[in-house]
């Protein structure tokens, strides 16, 4: 029975980590901030959909890797306080999510998706005026994107040690073995060389906030915030991180 249900849990694993929510492409979006609708192809015959929020007298833009669920009509509503500190938003959805094609298959394929959109977004601005920001399972991928290119610098909200670590904390009785996707978060911030800013709850009912002190030992020059009495998702809703993240964008 044992190896039966690691069985299954291999083989519906993107199930168990992504939880997407679709959208017709007629769907239309109502955010308050200017943005654009953007297909941007990773691969033949996929596109994977993008909101390019704009401010006026943009300082740079915010590169956002969002989490394992939703879709941008979600993740847009976070618009405001970029374009209010002066900064252009990119976000977008990963294949399956939104208005986006395709599904997520593995963990090189969603590297190199994100990698193609950083990629368009580089050609619009200086890479001195990209922040990176990921959020929860956009950690990872959100790390690796700053290590592989030359952003300005690295914001983390949420993050795992490495997805291994999380599940295993979680599920003490799955083989990590089983995981098709490492997303070995320490392993790429080790290797940075910008600022990077950490922000996790205290009471984060998904990532235990476990997670961010051991990135914080492992780099030790990375500026870790703890916010207290802070469930998962409320980070962005609480008066440290707003006036963190104001400096951070100033």
């Amino acid at each position: 029975m044992y190896g039966a249900v690691c069985a299954v849990v291999y083989w519906i694993q993107e199930q168990l980590i992504f939880h997407p929510d679709p959208l017709e492409r007629s769907f239309v979006f109502n955010f308050e901030a200017d943005f654009e609708e953007l297909y941007i192809e990773v691969e033949d015959g996929i596109q994977l959909h993008a909101l390019h929020f704009k401010a006026s007298n943009s300082k740079g833009v915010v590169f956002y890797v969002h989490g394992n669920a939703g879709s941008l009509n979600d993740w847009g509503s976070l618009s405001d306080l970029y374009v209010e500190e002066g900064y252009d938003l990119f976000m977008f959805d990963y294949r399956g999510f939104g208005k986006s094609d395709g599904k997520i298959t593995g963990e090189q394929q969603f590297f190199d998706d994100v990698q193609q959109m950083y990629n368009y977004i580089r050609t619009l601005y200086d890479e001195s005026t990209i922040i990176v920001q990921g959020f929860s399972i956009g950690t990872a991928t959100a790390t690796k994107i700053a290590l592989d290119n030359n952003p300005q610098q690295l914001i983390l909200k949420a993050p795992y040690y490495t997805l291994g670590y999380l599940i295993k904390s979680r599920h003490f009785y799955l083989p990590i073995g089983l995981l098709k996707y490492s997303f070995r978060t320490v392993n790429y911030l080790k290797q940075l060389r910008i600022p990077v800013t950490i922000f996790h709850g205290t009471i984060d009912e998904l990532i235990p906030l476990e997670n961010a002190k051991k990135l914080k030992a492992a780099v030790p020059n990375a500026t870790l915030v703890v916010v207290e009495d802070c469930l998962h998702n409320d980070l962005p809703y609480t008066v440290i991180y707003k006036e963190k993240m104001h400096e951070l964008l100033a």
